[in-house]
């Protein structure tokens, strides 16, 4: 969420409010110590807000007059330009994931898979045999940690994956900025991908679900801990995705057709999620707004 201004304690924050909502602008209206102070959560609808703050400061009844301005199509582009430049690292991680999905073909190309699974792997008489990570450290094929949360392995799983992760982490990386984003999915990932392999003991597995659950957790946790955070991830999303996270290990997803489903990239995901909301929390807690 961004500041926008502090009101007077005269002043209703009521008529602007809804005003606000007519013309589509998310926001919230936090107490700090005795005044109201308006948050928006898009930077780049701070003109529509500063026009229709000067008419609320000049005549508040001025603004049931206002009317929102229809985009038209080349404006509509111009806004997904924006919304791509405002969360470059969530965009290029999924610009990734989809050229990735490309050149494995969805994962059917096992030879390309295995530049990127977290191990390499061959394919004899119907065995599979891998390395040890500590094989691939002795390589030094660190890239591997992190590459398997690029593979996907049907048009369900990246579609599911990509949506959540735009929907949710271009949110994330606004509050949290690009460079605080980026170590947290690395985090999530590694972390995900490395025990999923060492619990299951088999390399052939991915996908951003484990980050998914990830932000998930973060984004839950963060507005219960600061006020001020905006609430992404409401109560009923959170409690689809822990009856998902249950669902998965129970043989139903393969029963639909789903596949074997990671869910120990799940669950560590989730936990990292939580466990960096509260390092956050409380690293930020002192700061000033």
């Amino acid at each position: 969420m961004y500041f926008v201004y502090q009101f007077k304690e005269a002043e209703d924050p009521k008529g602007l409010t809804e005003a606000l909502w007519h013309h589509k602008v998310a926001h919230q209206i936090i107490s700090e110590q005795g005044h109201n102070e308006l948050w928006v959560l898009d930077p780049s609808q701070r003109p529509t807000v500063d026009q229709l703050m000067a008419i609320w400061k000049d005549d508040p009844s001025l603004l049931e007059q206002t009317r929102p301005v229809l985009t038209s199509s080349p404006v509509s582009k111009s806004r997904i330009f924006t919304q791509l430049a405002l969360a470059p690292v969530t965009a290029g991680l999924l610009i990734a994931t989809l050229l990735i999905a490309v050149v494995t073909k969805l994962g059917s190309d096992f030879t390309m898979v295995g530049y990127l699974s977290i191990t390499p792997f061959d394919i004899k008489n119907g065995h599979i045999y891998f390395y040890t990570l500590s094989e691939v450290f002795s390589k030094g094929e660190y890239w591997r940690l992190f590459t398997p949360t690029l593979l996907h392995f049907s048009v369900l799983h990246i579609v599911f994956n990509t949506l959540w992760i735009w929907d949710i982490g271009r949110r994330i990386e606004r509050q949290l900025g690009s460079i605080i984003w980026s170590v947290g999915v690395l985090i999530i990932a590694v972390m995900s991908n490395v025990l999923q392999y060492e619990i299951s003991g088999y390399p052939l597995f991915g996908g951003l679900s484990g980050v998914v659950y990830g932000v998930i957790g973060f984004a839950w946790l963060l507005p219960l801990l600061n006020k001020r955070w905006p609430i992404i991830i409401s109560k009923q999303l959170m409690i689809f995705f822990i009856v998902w996270l249950a669902v998965g290990y129970t043989p139903f997803p393969e029963m639909l057709g789903l596949g074997s489903i990671a869910n120990t990239a799940h669950s560590i995901g989730l936990l990292t999620g939580l466990v960096l909301g509260v390092v956050y929390w409380i690293a930020t807690k002192h700061r000033q707004y």
